[in-house]
């Protein structure tokens, strides 16, 4: 049995002046849009992993607020099938400008308006996620 590969990410959001709502994207090395994430380093927590691994990719700092949903899926690596486990957590940060960490392979970093978000990203279980974060968002707000 192989060793579980553990990750955090996050949906990032942020508002731009007019008060639209704004998730923070990254294309990848595997020609994907999806949220910024990576792999925990060793005796590192989801929550530093997340904020690391989102200011590597992106450069932007943010501010966890809540853990969405864990989500475990198989990997293909070296010729041997792995499970993966990434922990996605809701984030807020500023509006700043992203700059992509093309040494890690990401292409592009941007401020994506929410709605738009969601049909851009390539993966449907990131789709999932990034629909989740909406909810969520939108829940607090009816809280309010």
């Amino acid at each position: 049995m192989s060793k579980l590969i553990r990750a955090a990410g996050a949906v990032v959001y942020s508002y731009d002046p007019s008060g639209q709502r704004m998730f923070l994207l990254i294309h990848d090395r595997h020609h994907a849009w999806t949220l910024p994430k990576g792999r925990l380093e060793p005796d590192e927590d989801e929550t530093a992993a997340a904020i690391r691994e989102i200011a590597e990719e992106t450069g932007v700092v943010c501010e966890l607020e809540r853990l969405l949903i864990r989500v475990a899926y198989p990997v293909y690596r070296k010729g041997i099938w792995r499970d993966k486990e990434v922990a996605y957590f809701l984030a807020r940060a500023a509006l700043t400008r992203p700059v992509p960490a093309s040494d890690e392979g990401i292409t592009q970093a941007a401020w994506i308006v929410a709605a738009h978000a969601l049909r851009l990203v390539t993966y449907a279980q990131v789709r999932q996620v990034v629909r989740l974060a909406l909810k969520s968002l939108d829940e607090d707000r009816n809280d309010a």
